[in-house]
């Protein structure tokens, strides 16, 4: 018998470790079958139901805490007789201690004239819509036994409504009586093409005579004092609207241009439930699929 040949000669350790890697056997991954594979769904991005930012938002959350007033300037008929207007005062006066905030927030002046009267106020929304409320109460005969009593005014009409101002022009709330008288001659007429224009105008008048009056009260201890804040406002009677103005606001022809209480309670006050016709197209339905 041949001699193995030694190791590291031809066909010694060489050749058994060609050998082995000969008999070696490759681990191969079997090749997944088409059946297997699995079915990527697709998704549109368009048939989520997500989460919508409104506008209404967006100044919700630049308005949080935040200090602002609203105005409302507003006229109802009334006599001419002071007994009814120091009850009107006396009322409102009971009726704001009852609210909360009611005679520090809410502030203005109603001011008498021989034709009807207009009452200008500032404070937080809703405490503005429970007044205007409380006014409208005004207008109705009371037939409890107890609280009886006739009718205090005419009916609530609403002239000029606005929200989201940063300063307040006045200062604690009085009634005054106008001493002007009407001085009749020609007539406005309101249209609805003048109304506005003649509207703002006495508002704007409104609005200056209550800051000329919180400019001359100061930061004097008794500046809160009910009869001082009446003896400032008439020392500023000037800057009042005209008895021919309140009459044109009041009369016959603005009753079609402005709105009545139960008009602008609807409007602005009564619940409501606001639905944007886009919210009704999203999300598209049904899921769309490929």
């Amino acid at each position: 018998a041949a001699a193995a040949p030694a190791a590291g000669q031809p066909g010694g350790a060489g050749a058994e470790g060609n050998a082995a890697a000969a008999n070696a056997v490759v681990a191969v991954p079997p090749r997944r079958r088409r059946g297997q594979q699995e079915v990527q769904e697709v998704v549109d991005e368009l048939a989520q139901e997500t989460k919508r930012t409104s506008l209404l938002e967006r100044v919700e959350s630049q308005l949080k805490g935040q200090f602002h007033v609203s105005r409302l300037l507003f006229g109802f008929g009334v006599a001419d007789d002071r007994k009814v207007h120091i009850q009107i005062e006396e009322e409102f006066a009971a009726w704001s201690e009852k609210q909360e905030g009611g005679t520090e927030d809410l502030t203005g002046c109603l001011i008498y004239t021989s034709h009807g009267a207009l009452q200008f106020l500032e404070g937080p929304t809703e405490l503005i819509f429970a007044a205007l409320t409380f006014f409208s109460g005004l207008a109705a005969e009371v037939a409890q036994p107890e609280n009886a009593r006739p009718a205090l005014i005419g009916p609530v009409r609403i002239l000029h409504f606005t929200e989201l101002h940063g300063v307040r022009c006045s200062r604690s709330w009085c009634g005054i009586a106008h001493g002007g008288k009407l001085q009749g001659g020609a007539q406005v007429v309101l249209e609805e093409t003048n109304c506005a224009d003649f509207m703002f105008r006495v508002y704007q008048k409104m609005m200056m005579l209550c800051l000329r009056v919180k400019e001359s009260l100061g930061d004097d201890d008794d500046a809160e004092d009910p009869s001082n804040v009446q003896a400032t406002y008439k020392r500023a009677a000037d800057m009042l609207p005209t008895v021919d103005e309140v009459t044109v606001l009041l009369g016959k022809s603005g009753a079609e241009l402005f709105f009545s209480f139960e008009e602008f309670h609807k409007v602005f006050i009564a619940p409501f439930h606001l639905v944007l016709h886009s919210e009704l197209l999203w999300p598209m339905p049904p899921a769309l699929s490929y």
